[in-house]
């Protein structure tokens, strides 16, 4: 009786063993997209396909000047709750240059991961690149501007990236008489990363 008592603990700490390296493994993983985020994904290069492709279309905001705060959270670009873009920040800088900052949201699992974004995220063997890709205009009382890029991120979000464009005001501007701006953005990215199979 004392043999079989001890041949069944031996089966059941190496069904524990066999369990724990089938599970070990998956939850490791589980783990890390919980910590890194969409990052996880995006910078394993040798378990996940990278694509990248522009969108069609053109998006549209208002920026109101006199309320500068009252912008973050507009919604720029949004696709189904999946994937956004919003503003995060707008600042004057020396009276005379705005900045408009986005951050982009999309969505991870351990399948892949989806991003809309001005930037465009690339892996390769080599390693992890981004461009920015995005373009901007704002209209001001009819008149068209170009905007010039300000800066990106890379994926240091746990959702996703930043993305932002500078307006240096023309001499004739006047809060008082008209303080909204529209800014259009153009050349969105579909960044989709998809588990090798």
């Amino acid at each position: 009786m004392k043999k079989y008592l001890n041949l069944n603990t031996v089966y059941i700490i190496a069904a524990i063993i066999a369990v724990g390296f089938l599970f070990v493994p998956r939850v490791i993983e589980i783990v890390n997209l919980r910590v890194q985020g969409i990052s996880y994904v995006a910078n394993d290069v040798e378990n996940y396909h990278n694509n990248a492709h522009p969108i069609e279309g053109v998006y549209t905001i208002e920026i109101d000047l006199n309320q500068l705060e009252n912008n973050e959270g507009k919604v720029l670009y949004d696709g189904d709750k999946e994937t956004q873009i919003y503003v995060s920040k707008v600042i004057i800088h020396n009276e005379e240059d705005l900045e408009v900052s986005f951050r982009s949201k999309g969505n991870y699992s351990l399948g892949g991961a989806t991003l809309v974004s001005g930037v465009k995220h690339e892996s390769s063997k080599n390693g992890f690149t981004k461009s920015f890709q995005a373009e901007s205009k704002a209209t001001y009382k009819g008149d068209t501007y170009k905007l010039s890029p300000s800066g990106s991120s890379g994926l240091n979000y746990h959702n996703g990236d930043e993305f932002g464009f500078y307006f240096t005001f023309p001499d004739e501007i006047d809060l008082e008489e008209e303080s909204r701006v529209d800014v259009t953005v153009t050349n969105l990215y579909l960044n989709l990363w998809a588990k090798k199979r």
